[in-house]
């Protein structure tokens, strides 16, 4: 797909730079409510008497619902006008995130959840079709390596600070209201920058009929000649090898996020409080270093390498941070495994580069590759604690879990090296 028009701005306007970072801090304040959960456990077992099941309910609901819902919303809903889209999804999910708050029992809070994970999944595949409304193609790669920055940047001062916030209020319920009253401000926000937006860039510039044909596919799709937007899943394999990786990637994290303080103070005699300060480095190594995610999809052409380079890389780091003998080398190591995330937003746009594409096709696909991600954030941990109880070793079920993301690299190697389409 050639952008060669000369009419296209050179920079993406400050509007539109602060409508895509808006919306990476939509999707940074609903993680927060599923990566953070943990924060909240002991206020609210005690609170509310939450079984163990219950607990594990709560979270199973969080990713299996966007596992379930991403794809068939990215392709019910990719007809849409993505800012209003966003507007009506940041409409309904501050009470969700209210409800949150109000729970008295375990079903409120289960269903506030589950309907929050449900608006966010018709919400998250929209960013390919942001992109293409409000940022100029070549700066794709630059907008959202700053938003991963940013990202990384909210959810470590948020887990760093969230647990001082809680026990200052005296009460989880007020945390939640903050974060409604966050996403509520998120919503007037974004209904003041995107009032009377204009048409997207392509369109401003007169080239929606060769690029990204909102008008001629609007043409074709009435003279049924278009193809279905569900097709995209087949004409485009990638996609697959691309939701592998991302597979890998998020089941590494989860795996280790979860059970490596445990193998931290049972075998390597480090503290559950030192292991926390450890894991910051996740996060806070992402913090300059999301930058890099520009460079890579710049300065590295052959994309087989540009996918393969973060595959072994988390597989190298996750082996190390579970072998590792003292707390210097488990540090390095999870710099390595944040860093592999640097990778991520250059594999978010590289679908743009598919032959042929459509904008629309390319969040059916940012859909499935988010799908591959809720599995692994949902299936990595209970693999790995399904392999312990059989085994009888953690480490085992960890260190299996953690080979396997060597898939990742089999899946990169099985990528071309350069995509007939071109962004510029």
């Amino acid at each position: 797909m050639d952008l060669l028009q000369g009419d296209l701005p050179e920079r993406t306007s400050i509007r539109g730079w602060t409508v895509l970072l808006l919306n990476r801090l939509h999707y940074s304040t609903v993680v927060l409510a599923s990566f953070g959960f943990g924060l909240f456990l002991p206020f609210l077992q005690e609170d509310l008497g939450l079984s163990y099941l219950q607990i594990g309910l709560l979270q199973a609901v969080a990713w299996g619902t966007s596992a379930v819902c991403l794809v068939p919303f990215s392709v019910l809903l990719a007809r849409f006008n993505p800012n209003y889209r966003v507007l009506v999804g940041l409409a309904l999910m501050t009470p969700c995130l209210f409800t949150q708050g109000l729970a008295g029992g375990f079903w409120t809070l289960l269903a506030s959840r589950f309907f929050m994970v449900l608006t966010q999944a018709g919400m998250t595949p929209a960013r390919p079709l942001l992109l293409r409304w409000w940022v100029v193609p070549r700066q794709y790669s630059n907008v959202t390596a700053v938003g991963l920055s940013l990202h990384s940047t909210f959810m470590a001062a948020a887990l760093t600070f969230s647990p001082v916030i809680i026990v200052i209020l005296n009460s989880w319920r007020l945390a939640y209201f903050l974060q409604a009253g966050l996403m509520g401000c998120h919503f007037m926000i974004w209904a003041v920058l995107t009032w009377k937006s204009p048409r997207s860039i392509e369109e401003s510039a007169g080239s929606a009929t060769r690029d990204d044909p909102s008008r001629s596919n609007q043409r074709d799709e009435a003279n049924g000649r278009t193809p279905s937007l569900a097709a995209a899943l087949v004409r485009y394999p990638h996609a697959w090898l691309l939701g592998v990786v991302m597979l890998c990637l998020s089941a590494s994290w989860t795996t280790v996020l979860t059970f490596l303080p445990i193998i931290l103070e049972t075998d390597r005699g480090v503290s559950i409080s030192a292991g926390s300060i450890l894991f910051g480095f996740l996060y806070y190594v992402l913090i300059p270093g999301g930058s890099l995610g520009s460079w890579f999809f710049n300065h590295i052409t052959n994309r087989r390498v540009m996918v393969m380079l973060p595959a072994l890389l988390n597989v190298v780091s996750t082996l190390g941070a579970l072998l590792a003998g003292n707390e210097l080398v488990v540090a390095v190591a999870l710099s390595g495994m944040g860093l592999a995330w640097a990778f991520v937003p250059a594999m978010e746009i590289l679908p743009f580069e598919f032959p042929e594409i459509r904008t629309r096709e390319v969040s059916v696909i940012a859909g499935l590759v988010q799908t591959f991600g809720a599995i692994g954030f949902g299936g990595g941990p209970v693999l790995a604690g399904a392999l312990a109880e059989t085994t009888g070793s953690l480490v085992t079920g960890v260190l299996v879990v953690g080979g396997l993301t060597g898939l990742a690299v089999l899946a990169a190697a099985a990528l071309p090296s350069r995509f007939r389409g071109r962004l510029v």
